[in-house]
């Protein structure tokens, strides 16, 4: 499971391995906001039962090039399930209908409580909107689906926006995701290049 980890040598020149470790508090956030939401049913029970099997992770690698503070980064993880049947009902539920419909009421949830935590400490007027949708990316694994997620910030009339991608791959009896923040334009090719080098690792080693 190692094989498919990201490493430096996945990265165009100038990202490097930071000692920031995989986030798990606003996972629990994510997922505390998700129970009370009916489309997300599913995702949380899914996200229950991963946590009895086998899960590694990458470290989270960033451009050197941008701020501590607001540089792209970049990580993923795989869990390897008992069984591929396990791993197909793993993957469907991150790839139905509903997910989508999920991310979207779970960051608006989230949102809506920061900016009314923001605006209540005076200051500017921040507006916060979340947009998510279904991406398109090249084919990988036996399976694979995109979520962006596009974080809009207005303060005072300045400006800036995030962007949020993960991509899910199912290759046997594993799911393997890819997690990557933007805060400005990363370069052509950029995911596809790390799911593209990290599943020729993992699909050779696996048919070693």
């Amino acid at each position: 499971m190692a094989t498919v980890l990201l490493r430096a040598s996945d990265f165009p020149t100038g990202w490097v391995e930071t000692s920031k470790p995989q986030s798990t508090s606003s996972d629990a956030t994510a997922k505390k906001a998700a129970q009370s939401i009916t489309a997300c049913r599913e995702f949380v029970a899914q996200g229950d039962i991963e946590k009895l099997h086998a899960k590694l992770s990458s470290t989270i690698f960033a451009d050197s090039a941008m701020p501590a503070d607001s540089a792209n980064e970049a990580s993923n993880q795989v869990v390897g399930y008992s069984s591929e049947t396990q791993a197909k009902t793993a993957y469907a539920a991150y790839a139905s209908s509903q997910t989508g419909t999920c991310l979207q009421q779970v960051f608006d949830n989230m949102l809506k409580k920061q900016v009314a935590s923001i605006n209540a400490q005076g200051g500017p007027v921040a507006t916060v909107t979340a947009e998510v949708q279904r991406v398109g990316v090249p084919s990988a694994g036996d399976a694979t689906t995109a979520y962006e997620i596009v974080v809009s910030i207005d303060v005072a009339g300045t400006k800036q926006q995030l962007g949020f991608v993960v991509q899910i791959v199912r290759f046997s009896q594993y799911v393997v995701s890819y997690n990557a923040t933007a805060y400005q334009a990363v370069p052509d090719k950029f995911g596809e290049n790390l799911v593209d080098r990290s599943m020729a690792r993992f699909e050779a080693a696996l048919s070693a």
